[in-house]
This record gives C-alpha cells, sequence and structure tokens, in this order.
C-alpha cells in the first residue's frame, strides 16, 4: 500500500454555457477565456429543450454550448473554478427587482479518460461536497468505447454531440497519460 501521494492523472476542464442568446452565449465564452483559460475547442450551440428550469429566471428558447478550454488541470482546481464561474454569472446577470438573475449558466466539468464529473451548488445525494456549498457529481463513465450515462445525467449530456466533444478530448488524454504514468529517468 502506497504512504505517498500520487498525482492525478492528466484533467481536461471544459465548462457547459446556457445563455437565452448567442451574443450572451460570445460574451461568457470571452469572459471564461479571460477569467480561466483560453478556449481550445467550442463544441456545438444546440437549443435547450430538456427541461424547462432555466426559463423563469432567463427566458425561454435556451441556447446551450460546451466549451473546452487549453492544457491539463489538476482537479483540485474544480472549486475555484467553480467560484470563478458564479462570479461571471454575477457579472454578465440583470439586476431585476433587487435581485440578480442571471443570463448565463456556466457549470464548469473535468474530463478525465474515465469519466465526467461535473460541479454544482445543488446539494443531492449523489454529489459530494467539495467546499463550502459546492459538489461535484460523476455524471458519465467510461465503458465500452463511450461516456455512458448514470440514473441522475442530464439529458443533453447524453447526446452524440456532447458525447463527440467527450471522446475527442479522451483521445487527446490518452497520450498525456502513459507519458505521465512514465516519467523519464
Amino acid at each position: 500500500m502506497p504512504i505517498d501521494l500520487r498525482p492525478p492523472p492528466p484533467t481536461a476542464l471544459i465548462a457547459a454555457i446556457m445563455a437565452p442568446d448567442e451574443e450572451v452565449l460570445a460574451k461568457a465564452r470571452e469572459r471564461l477565456a479571460d477569467a480561466i483559460a483560453p478556449i481550445h475547442q467550442l463544441g456545438p450551440v444546440y437549443a435547450f429543450a430538456y427541461s424547462r428550469y432555466y426559463e423563469k429566471e432567463m427566458g425561454a428558447g435556451l441556447l446551450k454550448q460546451l466549451v473546452w478550454f487549453e492544457g491539463l488541470v489538476d482537479p483540485a482546481v474544480l472549486v475555484q473554478v467553480k467560484r470563478q464561474t458564479m462570479e461571471l454569472e454575477r457579472a454578465l446577470g440583470r439586476e431585476e427587482e433587487g435581485m440578480v438573475r442571471r443570463r448565463a449558466n456556466l457549470d464548469p466539468g473535468l474530463v478525465t479518460i474515465e469519466s465526467l464529473v461535473l460541479a454544482s451548488t445543488k446539494y443531492s445525494g449523489h454529489r459530494i461536497c467539495i467546499g463550502p456549498g459546492l459538489y461535484a457529481e460523476t455524471t458519465l463513465l467510461f465503458q465500452r468505447g463511450e461516456y455512458r450515462p448514470l440514473e441522475w445525467t442530464y439529458q443533453d449530456f447524453r447526446t452524440r454531440e456532447a458525447q463527440a466533444l467527450l471522446l475527442e478530448i479522451r483521445a487527446w488524454l490518452l497520450p498525456r497519460r502513459l507519458s505521465s504514468a512514465h516519467p523519464p529517468g
């Protein structure tokens, strides 16, 4: 049994952006790139027609897009990144009736060779606390050649479009896993 901590496997950072229109999506992408890291690749923009949960706050006809940030990250940054995305949500929001209403919903996540983990502010029994008021959930597990959903996986993460981007990220991570597993010596 090892008594020393081992470095985490290579991890890629993504974010899901939900917004009422292309203009807010673009502003959110720009702010994310400035605050977190340059964007490596954009997933396609799609209509978020899977739930009406966000309509009261953000309006109907919402759009969503996944973004993949450049480089590898230590999974421990998820707490910091979630806090940064919450600040960006406030900055992009609008004041209405004494409250800030979001115009963009920004959910960061970590992609590994084995899974997709998303950060959330909403507690549920399957989510693990990673900081005060912050939780993480395994949303997808890689099995038999694809990222497979779990009972609680959001519908839009089950789509071919999400799968295509995640598999591309996984293919990028694989050689980095191999090189980190056998350090030069």
